[in-house]
């Protein structure tokens, strides 16, 4: 397999797990052709480990097979020269499910019924799509996700919800197989079957789909424990209680078709995630519910800013080269949003007032006190013997080197900011001189009448520095 990482620029990690870390990357083509993908790298240490290398394969094949809107679309496969594969998926703007309930609960603000349903519908589509998908000559791949979980559930900007991460799928068409004994998925959201290493179907995927939809009802995870024996135990002994229970304004007739999807034998559930869909619909017309459009699931992810936009993720010194490329999920407001999302902790935005504080550091005061040297070595060379005796050189050898700094032009342009307004951010380098302003106005003030003509340059500097005040708001220092 030919090398072909190089056509994709990572920009930044946007998550990493046992297995692979997945990049928000660029890539590029004829024409200026830009765009954002997510790159999912396997580690290197697992390159060498078939198994991992044949399941890494099946998911590229599996998921590249998929191509329905609610999943996640895998673009190409490629290998790095040190031979780790790596997986190029669309790039998904936006929250995970998991992301959004974990708002909901530490905020208390949970997620509206209606748009609740909507996301757990397109979902369902996806899983579908999946369960429904079949080779060139027609034969079922019968596909079974084995990690529906909210984790793997992406809701875009664009209101849009996804199903991703088919890693530890199951299909006839696998190169890989699951040795007998081990359980492959996240045990909160695993059926009874799965635990008991039975044989599974696209009802296996119905009862980790109803695991999310009662956790989204019910605002907590519907297995609890501190084991994941415990949690094994629970699931497969214990019956489930209905999320009525815990929130009594849970929609009724929902909480019946939850209920169904859960049931431990498998013959009682729906029978496919598309019955599942279709009984969730009756019950929302039953109890009044209209579920909510892809504009208000928008809305909604915009208004909660639980994600990071793409600009937001990448260093600060590549952010302008990804502003402007849009991801392949279409307008998400990116830019709406980038200036009320944080910046990264490794890379923090400055403010005027954080600038300020940087500026009693050390370094900065020193290149203040030399400004004033310079101002008064000036201010010496016109009022002669007066400043001369003051500090003690008159002669013009001593004025050489000071005027040799003031031609050079930013130490002065730059340590004068007693009377400056921060319009924006500035290095604590040059905001640094602020805390020597007062000590500096002394000597431009000494003799205002007598040292007009040297006195200039400085005072030209200062005064187109002080004529136009910024417009905007900014940290003004406070005056002595």
């Amino acid at each position: 397999m030919a090398s072909e990482s190089g056509r994709y620029d990572k920009l930044a990690e946007i998550a990493s797990g046992g297995m692979a870390t997945v990049y928000l990357a660029r890539t590029h083509g004829l024409g200026g052709f830009e765009r954002l993908v997510a790159v999912k790298e396997m580690h290197p240490h697992l390159a060498k480990e078939p198994e991992f290398v044949a399941m890494f394969l099946d998911e590229a094949r599996l998921a590249a097979r998929i191509r329905h809107p609610n999943v996640v679309a895998t673009l190409d496969v490629t290998e790095a020269e040190e031979g780790a594969l790596s997986l190029v998926m669309e790039y998904v703007e936006g929250p995970s499910l998991q992301q959004i309930l974990r708002r909901a609960v530490r905020q208390n603000d949970p997620v509206p019924v209606d748009v609740a349903l909507r996301i757990f519908l397109d979902a369902l589509a996806g899983l579908e799509a999946a369960h429904e998908l079949a080779d060139e000559q027609g034969v079922p791949l019968r596909i079974v996700h084995r990690d529906v979980s909210p984790q793997n559930i992406l809701v875009s900007t664009d209101g849009t919800t996804k199903l991703t991460d088919f890693g530890v799928a199951r299909a006839d068409s696998r190169l890989s197989s699951t040795r007998t004994g081990t359980v492959k998925g996240k045990v909160p959201y695993m059926a009874p079957e799965q635990i008991r290493s039975k044989p599974l179907d696209r009802r296996t995927d119905v009862y980790a789909a109803g695991a999310v939809l009662w956790e989204m009802l019910a605002r907590r995870r519907l297995v609890r424990a501190e084991s994941e024996v415990a949690m094994m135990y629970q699931i497969t002994e214990n019956a489930a209680v209905s999320p009525r229970e815990v929130i009594p304004e849970v929609p009724e007739a929902v909480a019946q078709v939850c209920m169904k999807a859960l049931e431990k034998n498998p013959d009682e559930r729906h029978a496919s995630a598309a019955d599942f869909a279709d009984a969730l619909e009756a019950a929302a017309r039953a109890d009044g519910v209209v579920l909510a459009n892809a504009r208000m699931v928008a809305a909604y992810v915009r208004t909660i800013n639980v994600h990071r936009a793409p600009s937001a993720l990448a260093p600060e010194g590549r952010r302008s080269t990804v502003s402007g490329i849009s991801s392949v999920t279409g307008p998400g407001g990116t830019g709406s949003q980038e200036a009320a999302l944080p910046a990264p902790a490794a890379t923090p935005a400055r403010t005027a007032l954080t600038s300020t504080r940087d500026a009693e550091v050390e370094p900065p005061k020193k290149r203040s006190l030399r400004g004033m040297f310079v101002l008064v070595a000036v201010a010496a060379a016109a009022i002669g013997v007066f400043v001369g005796v003051r500090y003690g050189q008159s002669s013009p050898e001593a004025n050489g080197p000071s005027e040799g700094r003031v031609t050079q032009g930013a130490p002065i342009e730059t340590q004068v900011p007693s009377v400056t307004t921060a319009a924006e951010p500035l290095p604590a380098a040059s905001t640094g001189a602020s805390a020597a302003a007062a000590p500096m106005s002394t000597p431009t003030q000494a003799a205002p009448s007598a040292v007009a003509k040297p006195a200039t340059p400085l005072s030209t500097a200062s005064t187109l520095r002080t004529a136009n005040p910024p417009s905007k708001g900014g940290y003004r220092p406070r005056e002595l």
